[in-house]
C-alpha cells in the first residue's frame, strides 16, 4: 500500500472526524461571550430544537407536491426529489420571524444554547451515518457496484449515492431541508439576539440580510442543485451528511454568531457598501447558473448577451448508449469555466466583512469556502475529462481560464 493510500483510507478519515467534531464545539465556545458550556449529548432544550427542526424538514418532503427527477446514474437509477424548495424556505422564514416577534427571547436562547445544539446535532449525525453504513453493506437500496474499502473510510465517504430514509432522499433531507434552513434560522436569530444585547446594528443586519438573500436564491434554484457534484457524485456518509447536519449550522453561521458577542465596528456607510457588494455578487452568481440552465433548456439554440450562443459539441457514453451534449462557450461561461465560484466567494466575503476589526475569526467561512471551491474546480474537471475525453480538452482551449480570466 502506498503512502497516499495509507493517508487516504486509514489516517485521513479518523483524523478529520475527530478534529472537525471537536472543532465545531470549540468554535461555538470561542465565538461566544465566555460564559457558554456544553455537554457531550446536549440538553433538553437543544434536543427539543433539533427534534422540531427535523420533524419540520421531514414534513416538507412528505407533503404531496411536484417532484423533480435528477440525472440518471451510471447504474440506471433515477433519483426523485421534492420540488417545493422556495415554498419551504418562505414558509419556514415567515414562521420563524413570527415566533421571534411574539417571543424574542427565543433568539437569546439560540445563542446561549448554541454549543448544546451542536452537540445534539452531532449525535443525530453519527447515528444516521452508522445506519447508512450498515444499510449500504447489508441491504443496499440500489444496484450500484460498491468497491469494498477500509471500514473507517466507508463510514466517512458513505456507501450509496442516493439512499432514502423514511421515504425521502437522504441528501435532500440533510442538505436542503435541515442544514441550509437551520443556517437561515440561526443567522436571523443571531441578528435579533445581537439587537437585543447591543442595540440595532446596520452591519449585523447586512450580515443576516445577505445570507438570507443568498439562501433564498438557493431555494429558488434548488432543482438545479440536484445536478451538482454534491448530489451526483458524493455518497451519503459522514463527509456530506455530518457536514450538513453539523458543520453547516456551526461553521457557515459563525460570522453571524461571532458578532453577537463582538459587536461590529464598521460604519453605516461601510455597511451599505458591503451590502451593495454582496447583492451584486449574489446576483452575478445566480446569473451565471441561470445562463447554464437556460442554455441547457434550449439545447444551445438561444441568445446570450444579445448574440447566438456558441458551444462545443461533445459525446459521452451512458448506461443507455452514446449521448450527445453541448458545452457553452457563450456569456459568462465563455469567460471562465467556473466563474460562478468567484461570485460565490465574493458574496461570502461580503457577509463576513461586518466582523472587520476582529482579526481572522469572522472570515473563517470565506477562507474555507475559497479552499473548498478551488478544490471542487479540480474535482469537477477531473470528472469532465473522464466523461468527455479529448472534447474536454477542446473546450478548455476555447475557455482557457478556470475561475479568474488572465489569472487562474
Amino acid at each position: 500500500m502506498s503512502w497516499y493510500d495509507t493517508l487516504r483510507y486509514h489516517v485521513g478519515p479518523p483524523l478529520l472526524m475527530v478534529t472537525t467534531t471537536i472543532g465545531v464545539q470549540f468554535l461555538a465556545l470561542v465565538g461566544g461571550d465566555g460564559t457558554k458550556s456544553w455537554s457531550l449529548l446536549g440538553d433538553a432544550h437543544s434536543w427539543t430544537i433539533v427534534g422540531l427542526m427535523l420533524a419540520w424538514a421531514l414534513f416538507s418532503l412528505w407533503v404531496p407536491g411536484k417532484e423533480f427527477l435528477g440525472p440518471t446514474t451510471s447504474y440506471g437509477y433515477i433519483p426523485k426529489y421534492k420540488a417545493n424548495g422556495f415554498q419551504f424556505f418562505t414558509v419556514s422564514l415567515v414562521a420563524f420571524l413570527l415566533l421571534l416577534y411574539v417571543r424574542p427571547e427565543t433568539a437569546l436562547e439560540l445563542v446561549d444554547h448554541f454549543p448544546q445544539f451542536l452537540a445534539s446535532c452531532n449525535v443525530v449525525a453519527f447515528i444516521l451515518c452508522i445506519y447508512l453504513l450498515i444499510q449500504g453493506k447489508v441491504a443496499p437500496q440500489t444496484k450500484e457496484v460498491i468497491e469494498p474499502k477500509p471500514l473507517m473510510y466507508e463510514f466517512y465517504r458513505g456507501m450509496e449515492v442516493h439512499p432514502r430514509i423514511l421515504g425521502v432522499d437522504v441528501k435532500q433531507l440533510t442538505n436542503c431541508r435541515f442544514g441550509l434552513m437551520v443556517w437561515e434560522w440561526l443567522v436571523v436569530g443571531f441578528f435579533v439576539a445581537g439587537w437585543i444585547k447591543n442595540g440595532f446594528s446596520m452591519a449585523h443586519f447586512v450580515c443576516a440580510a445577505l445570507q438570507t438573500i443568498y439562501l433564498g436564491k438557493f431555494y429558488w434554484w434548488e432543482t438545479g442543485y440536484f445536478n451538482t457534484l454534491d448530489i451526483t457524485l458524493d455518497r451519503a456518509g459522514y463527509y456530506i451528511c455530518w457536514g450538513c447536519l453539523v458543520f453547516v449550522p456551526a461553521f457557515y453561521t459563525f460570522s453571524s454568531y461571532y458578532i453577537v458577542a463582538h459587536p461590529p465596528v464598521i460604519s453605516t456607510a461601510g455597511s451599505l457598501a458591503v451590502f451593495a457588494l454582496g447583492v451584486a455578487s449574489i446576483f452575478l452568481n445566480y446569473r451565471v447558473d441561470w445562463e447554464k440552465e437556460y442554455f441547457r433548456a434550449h439545447n444551445g439554440k438561444c441568445d446570450l448577451w444579445g448574440k447566438p450562443a456558441t458551444y462545443i459539441e461533445v459525446t459521452y457514453e451512458s448506461v443507455t448508449g452514446i449521448k450527445h451534449s453541448k458545452l457553452s462557450t457563450s456569456g459568462f461561461w465563455g469567460i471562465a469555466r467556473h466563474l460562478n465560484y468567484v461570485f460565490e466567494i465574493l458574496s461570502a466575503v461580503a457577509w463576513c466583512l461586518p466582523g472587520l476589526g476582529y482579526g481572522v475569526w469572522p472570515f473563517l467561512y470565506a477562507i474555507f469556502l475559497t479552499v473548498l471551491l478551488v478544490h471542487r474546480v479540480f474535482r469537477d474537471e477531473e470528472k469532465c475529462r473522464a466523461k468527455y475525453g479529448v472534447m474536454w480538452e477542446k473546450y478548455c482551449n476555447a475557455v482557457p481560464y478556470r475561475m479568474i480570466p488572465g489569472v487562474f
